[in-house]
């Protein structure tokens, strides 16, 4: 599914991932904490594909899946 906006692919990636992060399988109840920009602050989406290489695919949530933000600071850490 393509979304308008990266608010909207956050909030339907986890959504269709039921809160659960995707690489540690902690499972966070639904309504978490928004923040500010209205993405959630314990959970969002991560894309599979990134971004710089594939522009094309930043809407698609296909290409995302539902991370916790410790999981998160890690994935991006390891580039």
């Amino acid at each position: 599914m393509k979304t308008k906006n990266m608010i909207e692919w956050h909030k339907e990636v986890c959504k269709r991932d039921n809160y659960i992060c995707q690489i540690c399988k902690v499972s966070y109840n639904y309504p978490c904490f928004f923040n500010d920009n209205n993405i959630n602050t314990m959970v969002c989406g991560h894309h599979i594909k990134s971004k710089g290489s594939s522009p094309e695919l930043v809407l698609e949530t296909d290409n995302g899946i539902c991370i916790d933000f410790n999981c998160h600071t890690k994935e991006h850490n390891k580039k």
